[in-house]
Order: structure tokens, then sequence, then C-alpha cells
């Protein structure tokens, strides 16, 4: 699985957006081998933060000063937010560059693969409100289930939402990057 997934990764290769005057950020997508097939770890935001309160997305956050680069920063914030060890993680490439259009954030999104995951995750509750999985083989199957359209700084734009079961709702950057994903693990558009 790890080697498949590494090369749907990088083919083509990912996009990398210019920085600009985005705040650097990184997550990590972590893929979990679990017993009943891989799943993606998600976590939900804390309602009592002032950016993305209550959002479900993936462990990340802005690049410190000590980081030596994204997969660093994707790898600290994992280990700081739901207690994934960085050396259980298998990096296996990433995404296309990303960025919330109303914060202002240029994310990094970061693949890894956790051969042996713990089975339950402590997450911070300074920061999280909770984790949650979706199974990875539910994101090949899923199609978006809408697409949003909303008018920002002049612009349409247009971004998928999912509706995974157990009514688990992700949308936003998150949602693009769910569906980058999704395409390269189909093999295509």
């Amino acid at each position: 699985m790890p080697q498949w997934l590494a090369q749907r990764l990088n083919d083509p290769p990912p996009r990398d957006l210019p920085i600009e005057s985005d705040v650097a950020s990184a997550v990590l997508v972590p893929v979990l081998n679990r017993p009943a097939g891989a799943t993606l770890l998600f976590v939900r935001k804390a309602q009592h933060l002032k950016r993305h309160a209550g959002q479900v997305g993936f462990p990340g956050g802005r690049v410190d000063g000590g980081d030596a680069n994204c997969e660093a920063t994707a790898l600290r914030e994992a280990h700081e937010e739901v207690g994934i060890d960085p050396t259980q993680v298998q990096v296996l490439g990433q995404l296309d560059d990303e960025r919330t259009y109303v914060t202002d954030f240029h994310i990094r999104p970061v693949v890894g693969w956790i051969a042996e995951p713990q089975p339950e995750f402590a997450w911070d509750p300074g920061e999280l409100d909770g984790v949650l999985e979706v199974g990875l083989q539910e994101l090949i199957d899923e199609r978006p289930a809408s697409w949003v359209e909303f008018a920002l700084f002049g612009q349409v734009w247009r971004m998928p939402r999912y509706e995974f079961s157990g009514a688990r709702v992700v949308w936003g950057a998150t949602a693009r990057i769910l569906r980058n994903l999704q395409v390269r693990l189909r093999g295509g558009p």
C-alpha cells in the first residue's frame, strides 16, 4: 500500500504555489494502516479558536522558525495535536499546495503512512474537540456531496464539500486537499 500511494502522489508532481504574503503552514495527511483497511485521520478544531473553529481538517499549523521544512512542520504539529510519533510516519510525498481564502494560510499537505497506528489518539483539548477517521476506500468511492460556490474578493469560487458516513462534513481547503488526493488515488481526473 505505501508504495502504491507514493506512486500516485508523485504522478504528476504536486503543484507548489508561491507563498507571497500568506502564512506558511503544513498539514499531515495521515494514512493509518488499520485491520479493516486504511483510514485517513482528521481532527476537529476546538470551537473556541479564533481561526477555523469547529472545522474538520488535518493535523497541522504554522511553520515555526525551528522547523527545517514543511515536512518537519507537519510532523511536529501532528505530534503536538494528536500524539503521532514522527518516527512512526513514513512520508510518502505531498499533494498540491492549497490556501485558505479568508484567513490567508498557504498549506503544504504532506502525506504520511503509519504502519502501526495507536488504537486511539489523545488530542490536545486546547486545540481540538476530537479526532475522526474515514476509510480510504470510502474516499476513493465517494463523490463530493456537492459543489459549493461563493463570491469573495470579486471572484466566484467553486469547491467540493464531502459528507462521509456518520454525517461527517468536510469543506473548504481540507475538501480541496481531499479532492486532490481522491483524483490521484483514482489515477486521473
